[in-house]
């Protein structure tokens, strides 16, 4: 005789039937997302290791209408004028720490999502650079618009911007820059596509502290109500090991990587 559905639900609320190991998340809306495109990591059709991961982490397929991908500089735009819409991924000590916060706005951020500390590679013949004098005098790539000169300050490089990821990891295995910077697991994924394993850096040297990756939004009723859905969903995610699960299935450390 096969059980009722009733009866297999009350079983289920008494603990005598076991449930899927991944927990249930409700969805909740989304406010519309610009998202600062980066080359192969965050491409603007959908694809890359930020866009997985923001699907994964909001637990929704996401559609043009509240996620939109576009070059960095564009995207920031945007998200300064929609006064109800967020950005990802950043936080709200990044965009302090690169002057993107003006005087009167107001700023909410979720939960952190991932680690995603900045490293610097040298080519192989080169000494790894360990602190900031070891860059001193040397031609330093970094992502076009991601305001490395601000957060380094002038410690004597040369800063050459870099419209593309991949292009950057090329220019410092051909030698036309001395070392580059790259956040991590950014890096990680670039250097994959090429068939290169990473290059010489220091994984204990941060040039600046640790950036957090996080969704900012404008502060509204609305997107506080999103903000706080959203953390209790990260919650989740770390708890039931899925987070981790989805780290170690791209070959990432979840303890490296997990905020």
């Amino acid at each position: 005789m096969r059980p009722s559905l009733s009866a297999l639900v009350i079983a289920c609320l008494l603990g005598l039937v076991a449930m899927p190991s991944w927990a249930h998340h409700p969805e909740f809306k989304i406010p519309h997302i610009f998202a600062t495109g980066w080359g192969i990591t965050l491409d603007a059709d959908g694809s890359g290791f930020y866009n997985d991961y923001a699907r994964f982490t909001l637990g929704t397929d996401l559609s043009s209408k509240n996620y939109l991908v576009a070059p960095y500089k564009r995207a920031m735009r945007g998200f300064k004028r929609d006064k109800s819409s967020c950005v990802y991924p950043k936080s709200i000590d990044t965009l302090m720490r690169t002057g993107d916060w003006e005087e009167g706005e107001s700023f909410i951020e979720s939960a952190a999502m991932l680690r995603s500390p900045l490293r610097v590679f040298t080519r192989d013949d080169m000494t790894i650079i360990h602190s900031p004098a070891d860059l001193t005098g040397k031609r330093l790539a970094y992502a076009l618009g991601s305001k490395i000169p601000h957060s380094l300050g002038d410690i004597g490089v040369e800063y050459i911007p870099v419209a593309d990821e991949v292009d950057k990891a090329k220019i410092l295995d051909t030698g036309t820059v001395d070392a580059m910077i790259a956040n991590m697991p950014d890096a990680f994924f670039v250097f994959q596509s090429l068939g290169q394993p990473l290059p010489p850096h220091d994984p204990h040297y941060d040039p600046i502290p640790v950036p957090r990756i996080r969704i900012v939004c404008h502060d509204t009723p609305n997107n506080r109500d999103f903000i706080a859905q959203f953390n209790h969903r990260l919650q989740e995610l770390a708890a039931s090991g899925e987070m981790a699960e989805h780290l170690r299935e791209l070959g990432l450390d979840p303890a490296e990587f997990m905020p």
